[in-house]
């Protein structure tokens, strides 16, 4: 039987205090940190960041910056929602129901749910969607 994926712990701080040290490491100051989150959230404000897996893809992004990195030119996180979102898009494309993206998955991973796969597994699926694509489409 498949796992679920593990609650969201009720407590942050320690993720909150990483980020301040992400932050300090980058020389960031708080006008930085907005023009950041700005681009990669749509929002200048942290206390904004409402989800476990946002405030994680956000420290993730931190910490593959180098110090001094301009945060309007810096990469920008990919988020689970926008990835699912994606897949959803190409398996339309494909003209592909549930049910065939499930076998594809099955197929690719062994797991029968896109919500079992970690976000680079997901970012993974949806190239091998995209490249199923590109093949029907030539």
């Amino acid at each position: 039987m498949a796992e679920e994926p593990a609650a969201d712990p009720e407590d942050w701080s320690s993720e909150l205090a990483q980020l301040e040290l992400e932050l300090k490491r980058l020389g960031w100051q708080r006008e930085q940190e907005s023009s950041y989150l700005e681009r990669a959230f749509g929002h200048p404000s942290r206390s904004r960041l409402t989800t476990y897996a946002d405030l994680l893809a956000y420290l993730q992004a931190l910490a593959g910056l180098e110090p001094g990195s301009d945060p309007a030119n810096a990469a920008i996180p990919l988020r689970r929602r926008d990835l699912l979102l994606q897949c959803d898009q190409l398996m339309s494309q494909l003209n592909w129901d549930a049910g065939k993206g499930r076998e594809y998955l099955e197929q690719q991973f062994n797991l029968n749910s896109r919500q079992q796969l970690s976000d680079s597994q997901l970012l993974h699926f949806n190239m091998l969607l995209e490249s199923e694509w590109i093949n029907t489409e030539s």
